[in-house]
């Protein structure tokens, strides 16, 4: 099944990048986030087609301290940016501009007035979201970890395999040179009957 890329809006602060997936009531999302990338897999309700996408960040992140949570018509995430002393982001991605993700013109402030807008949040939650109903990336946050730990398994198993399959060949080897050993004993028998024939 085809995988299409959903609309995606974004602004930021110095501490934090706010992002939204707009997709309604999305069901089996998988969400990857590491200090460098973030990806998103999910099923649209309406039109039950699987969305996804995956980015690099301008710069790093903190998985451990960013949120997510899942609306009725949106995915919201607030994630934390690494170096919190830095300059805003000229770009969400690494790799510049992408014709399907969006400022939020909603909450967006521009760097100069971040400080100066007395309508703005705590220092902790600048976009005064609820917060309450968001979840921490604690299942996701050892994901790099997790893949080289899959990778290690895999590996062991791969391991353990091969010693199996040695050890079924050792075996069919050993059965094999047991028959050959088998009909040389019948050979020789054959052949003392016929000397003995020969004898007689």
């Amino acid at each position: 099944m085809t995988t299409r890329v959903p609309n995606v809006i974004w602004c930021q602060r110095k501490k934090f990048i706010y992002l939204k997936v707009l997709l309604t009531d999305v069901k089996d999302e998988k969400i990857n986030l590491t200090t460098t990338h973030f990806s998103f897999k999910g099923v649209g309700s309406i039109d039950k087609t699987n969305y996804g996408f995956e980015i690099e960040f301008s710069n790093e992140v903190d998985p451990k301290t960013s949120k997510w949570s899942i609306k009725d018509r949106y995915v919201d995430f607030l994630i934390t940016k690494k170096d919190v002393t830095a300059k805003y982001w000229k770009y969400l991605c690494k790799d510049g501009k992408k014709h399907w993700i969006k400022v939020d013109w909603d909450k967006y402030v521009d760097e100069s007035d971040e400080e100066s807008d007395g309508s703005e949040g705590s220092d902790e939650n600048p976009m005064n979201l609820d917060l309450n109903d968001y979840e921490n990336f604690e299942n996701v946050e050892n994901s790099e970890e997790e893949e080289e730990e899959k990778i290690e398994e895999e590996k062991k198993e791969e391991v353990e395999e091969k010693k199996e399959e040695e050890k079924k060949e050792e075996v069919e080897e050993k059965k094999e040179e047991e028959v050959k050993e088998e009909e040389k004993k019948e050979v020789k028998e054959e052949e003392k009957k016929e000397e003995k024939t020969e004898e007689k």
